[in-house]
């Protein structure tokens, strides 16, 4: 073997060769083993397995002949210490003065990146461990400015230099040349991102040296596509300036990691206020639907189709035998305060069955419009409203989200179309249903509902007075789309580089 060799490729050769050992087996490895933590645990587990390789330095490993693979009985499988280093990061930083408890893991993890603990002791932070657990505090603050050698923690050694941002002076990484070689050029990808937030950064061939902003500036965090770069920068977002950080395309956590962003905030506590809402209201078949989904999908947020509650509400209550007027109000609006609602990808759900189709008809559009003008239902749905404001962010759409939901909303869009064009959309939705319908009849009933909807006592359908007006007539999803996030890239103030 070699040239720089992956850790990687000699686990695999470990782990199979045993499988044929008829005599000795002996891998040369010619020039940098990259990577030494890992085969430490090839080696490790394959002596738990009753493979006892010989090692000679990182050059030279024999398997001995007649080697058998023999089970353990029992073993322990340790939760990832890499994916640990984000939350031992997060333990260091917060100021909440209790600990973040992380299970799963200890510092007698027989995982490289378990050294990652050491390297945050280094910077302050204030660690306790048990068999499989580990807590931290906050200690020294701002963090300590290291100098360190990462060769043993390449991967973990990303957290680092995020930490650096909240250091008290220049730290410097060094012997990660393997960055160069992972799912992008980490070193370059790093250097670029980190100055976005304020950073001077120097890059050389393996190192980095990082000195904290003078002032944090708001920055949206290209990810490359590469895991660790998301999770990284996310904890950026809690750097004391309060500016705000966007991460891209944050689903690329999926390769490792697919919740860490729901793990993220089940452990973040921030106020309410605080939690970022776009608001897209509009009259019916404006495409508030279609626009909202898709923003929310791009910037990773919950989304939120408020016209969806009232029409199972609607639905819900013609089920239950209620009339939707004034006098089945009261018994309707309690009705509401307790439906078992969920959005699950893209379907949406009553008490644990799929009523998606059942509520998107023409019958329980009309429905839903009569239940949202009795006042006691609107309060009902309010508070159900408002509990899906969750980190890291929420799209709204309806038609009072910006005037009565999330009145403090930093972006509100009044989405319209002319009343030709909404018809046309919505005809060519029902044909390809195979529902029969005419273009002038369907103008005419959105038109009534149009009328009806602006001209109701409670949170009538109209404009937020802050809100952004966007004719999509003669916009495609696309073009709309875009438009919403420039808005919202301007409103967060973050700096296009």
């Amino acid at each position: 073997m070699r040239g720089d060799v992956s850790s990687q490729f000699l686990t695999a050769l470990l782990m199979a060769l045993p499988l044929v050992a008829t005599q000795d087996i002996v891998i040369e490895v010619v020039g940098e083993l990259i990577s030494k933590p890992y085969i430490e645990i090839t080696l490790n587990m394959l002596e738990r397995f009753g493979i006892a390789v010989r090692r000679e330095g990182w050059q030279r490993f024999t398997i001995p002949a007649g080697s058998r693979y023999q089970s353990p009985g029992e073993i322990h499988v340790e939760a990832d210490a890499s994916s640990a280093s984000y939350f031992v990061a997060l333990g260091a930083v917060a100021a909440t003065g209790k600990p973040v408890r992380i299970e799963g893991v200890g510092a007698g993890s027989i995982q490289g990146d378990i050294r990652f603990v050491e390297a945050a002791g280094l910077m302050g932070a204030i660690v306790k461990s048990g068999p499989n657990w580990l807590e931290v505090w906050r200690g020294a603050w701002p963090l300590q400015a290291v100098d360190l050698d990462c060769n043993h923690i390449p991967d973990a050694a990303m957290t680092l230099a995020v930490l650096a941002l909240y250091a008290n002076g220049t730290t410097t990484l060094r012997n990660i040349a393997s960055w160069r070689v992972k799912e992008t050029d980490r070193l370059a990808a790093m250097a670029t991102e980190l100055r976005k937030l304020g950073a001077e950064v120097e890059e050389g061939a393996d190192f980095l040296r990082i000195t904290p902003p003078r002032a944090w500036t708001p920055a949206a965090i290209h990810t490359y596509d590469d895991h660790r770069m998301a999770m990284c920068f996310s904890l950026a977002a809690f750097n004391p300036a309060g500016v705000h950080v966007r991460i891209l395309d944050p689903k690329c956590v999926a390769k490792t990691f697919p919740d860490y962003f729901e793990t993220l905030f089940s452990v973040a506590r921030t106020d309410a206020p605080h939690i970022p809402v776009i608001c897209v209201d509009g009259p019916s078949a404006s495409g508030k639907g279609t626009l909202a989904s898709e923003v929310a999908r791009r910037l990773g947020y919950h989304y939120l189709d408020s016209g969806a509650l009232y029409r199972i509400a609607g639905l819900a209550a013609t089920r239950a035998g209620l009339v939707l007027d004034v006098e089945h109000e009261h018994s309707i609006a309690r009705m509401a305060e307790a439906l078992p609602i969920a959005f699950v990808d893209g379907r949406v759900l009553l008490q644990g069955l799929d009523v998606t189709d059942a509520i998107r008809t023409e019958e329980a559009g009309m429905n839903a419009s009569k239940v949202s003008a009795l006042p006691a239902v609107r309060t009902a749905l309010v508070a159900l409203q408002q509990g899906f404001r969750r980190l890291p962010g929420l799209v709204a759409d309806g038609r009072d989200m910006g005037t009565v939901i999330f009145p403090d909303a930093p972006l509100k869009v009044y989405l319209t179309a002319s009343a030709a064009q909404r018809a046309e959309r919505r005809h060519k939705q029902l044909i390809s249903k195979g529902i029969s319908a005419t273009l002038a009849a369907l103008r005419a009933d959105l038109e009534a509902r149009d009328a009806r909807d602006s001209s109701r006592a409670v949170a009538p359908l109209k404009p937020a007075v802050d809100a952004l007006l966007l004719d999509n007539s003669s916009q495609s999803v696309e073009e709309s789309v875009a438009q919403v996030l420039q808005w919202w890239g301007e409103k967060q103030a973050f700096v296009p580089r």
